[in-house]
């Protein structure tokens, strides 16, 4: 059962085309990472799909209203405790006070942050506040979670970490996630389909293993982070 269909979705920014002519679907309980380099829309798909921003033209179809999104800059409050940034998570949903202290602790565990629970933002570091983002998107227990770098910043433990929850998320309640990343390692631990982005379009999609295996230019050039190849040229243009 797909939860997110995206049918032939454009954006664009001024003169700037972002998105062209996107289309993609994700099932309960898939996980899709979405790749390429900076700048070519990857952002602005998951905003779109988040309902955050708006299409040009084409649709967008979330089966569920359980959807939460992991900011690639956390998105905290900084006049809110880290507790209170993580309850805003839970204020739609029929929970005591008793309950919702003991979900935002029981979250805050999972990262390894318990302790912070009445620090505010700019107390932290920039991996700490990432984290409080990621324990904030899945306080809810969502249906479908976007993630926008979720473990950029994080050193290879806590990445480890945060992968190994995404995929137990995936694995055991059948969460839908899109993920971008610009990480191999979140590619080959989480990912079940992946697919690449380039100048408004996706240019190829497959498993991670097709991926890795690749003789498409672009996969290719991706991959082993060369310097040389059809995506430089086209940013040069």
């Amino acid at each position: 059962m797909n939860l997110i269909e995206v049918k032939d979705v454009s954006k664009s920014f001024d003169d700037l085309l972002v998105l062209d002519d996107i289309s993609l679907n994700v099932q309960r309980g898939e996980c899709i990472v979405v790749v390429g380099p900076s700048g070519v829309g990857k952002s602005t798909l998951l905003r779109i799909i988040a309902g955050l921003d708006n299409p040009d033209s084409g649709t967008v179809k979330v089966l569920t209203e359980r959807i939460s999104m992991v900011f690639q800059g956390s998105a905290l409050l900084n006049s809110y405790t880290v507790g209170e940034n993580i309850e805003l998570a839970l204020d739609n949903h029929k929970f005591t006070k008793e309950e919702k202290e003991k979900k935002i602790l029981e979250n805050l565990k999972l990262i390894g942050l318990e302790k912070y629970i009445n620090y505010f933002p700019d107390q932290l570091s920039g991996g700490q506040r990432k984290r409080v983002g990621f324990a904030r998107a899945i306080a809810s227990k969502p249906e479908i979670i976007l993630y926008d770098e979720p473990t950029t910043g994080l050193d290879p433990i806590l990445s480890t970490l945060i992968e190994d929850y995404m995929n137990k998320l995936s694995r055991e309640f059948h969460v839908a996630s899109i993920i971008v990343t610009h990480q191999l390692s979140t590619i080959k631990r989480t990912a079940q389909r992946v697919a690449l982005l380039y100048k408004g379009k996706i240019v190829w999609e497959g498993s991670p293993q097709e991926f890795f295996d690749s003789n498409n230019p672009y996969v290719k050039q991706f991959v082993n982070a060369e310097v040389t190849g059809p995506i430089f040229s086209g940013l040069l243009e």
